[in-house]
């Protein structure tokens, strides 16, 4: 997904950006609610390209971090909770559920906690990223 911002903050590699309203904002529905467009966003700037603040740049979110983040957020602690119920009802083989959902409970916290550690640890990976200023370079 390519969408273009505005230079607000510059932090090193670290650029905060404003992002523009689209041609399809103005006939979506939540158009002048829609809060992606109103807040800030940071984005790496991984290929240190040279901008200022003020400046139209060119961001993008890779398919593949966007996938990969679903993953590790949504879908292992989604798959978890099945797994744990299932180890939990083979293991305490209980006359009540009560022991199965609580292993389907550990086990999508433990999930959980898990996708949120290796999200920190590829953050900048993660991170929208700087492709060009607008108007300059083929993206």
């Amino acid at each position: 997904m390519k969408e273009i911002a505005i230079v607000k903050e510059i932090k090193g590699d670290i650029v905060t950006v404003a992002i523009q309203m689209q041609e399809g904002c103005g006939v979506c529905g939540l158009n002048g609610t829609c809060k992606i467009r109103k807040s800030n966003v940071l984005v790496y700037n991984k290929k240190h390209i040279d901008v200022k603040e003020g400046e139209e740049v060119v961001i993008e979110v890779p398919a593949t971090e966007q996938a990969k983040s679903a993953f590790w957020v949504l879908g292992l602690p989604l798959v978890m909770l099945f797994v744990g119920y299932g180890f939990g009802a083979l293991v305490f083989r209980a006359s009540t559920e009560g022991p199965a959902v609580a292993s389907a409970g550990v086990g999508f916290i433990v999930a959980l906690l898990v996708g949120i550690l290796v999200q920190r640890r590829t953050r900048l990976e993660s991170f929208p990223y700087i492709l060009a200023k607008e108007g300059q370079g083929i993206y």
